[in-house]
């Protein structure tokens, strides 16, 4: 497996997984822009995480069963589209049900991992799993620290569709 392709997917890997973070620091924006109170904004958060599990539990076991790379594909497509619904919200609900996708969609690090493994020659398997999870721990962490800078420099919306782009530009890949 090439270099830039273990490189590529510890990109990806991260930056899908970030997807569930990034409200987490923009909760008091959104519960002002909103006008909603703080349980309301906080059930955001719950909704991103209720949709990563129905993700885990309906969608990464296609990965067994159907072609991963037109997978991956079909999800990043269905994440962007929910991310800029998000970023356009003009009310609540409709950023909850943006995010309530946004994070059923975003368990493609799921099926980059064992595609990682499967693709990996068997003396460097380890090595290679490491570096693709190196990167999904990597979007973890980074997620809260750039949504709160991006969303301090330009808004909580621009957290969104920026994430979109970059989706929108992985699927390309």
């Amino acid at each position: 497996m090439p270099g830039w392709l273990v490189a590529l997917f510890a990109v990806a890997s991260g930056m899908t997984v970030a997807n569930l973070y990034y409200a987490q620091p923009l909760l008091s924006s959104l519960r002002d822009v909103f006008h909603v109170g703080t349980a309301a904004a906080g059930g955001l958060i719950t909704l991103t995480q209720v949709g990563y599990v129905l993700g885990m539990l309906f969608l990464v076991p296609l990965g067994d069963r159907l072609e991963k790379r037109g997978l991956i594909s079909v999800l990043l497509t269905v994440t962007t589209l929910a991310l800029v619904a998000a970023g356009l919200a003009t009310n609540f609900p409709m950023l909850l049900i943006a995010s309530l996708i946004s994070g059923g969609t975003s368990v493609v690090a799921q099926i980059l991992i064992p595609f990682a493994a499967s693709l990996a020659p068997d003396h460097a398997r380890g090595r290679i799993v490491g570096r693709v999870m190196s990167g999904l721990l990597t979007g973890i962490l980074l997620s809260r620290t750039l949504s709160s800078l991006v969303s301090d420099l330009a808004g909580w919306r621009v957290v969104y569709l920026g994430s979109a782009v970059l989706m929108a530009l992985l699927d390309l890949a």
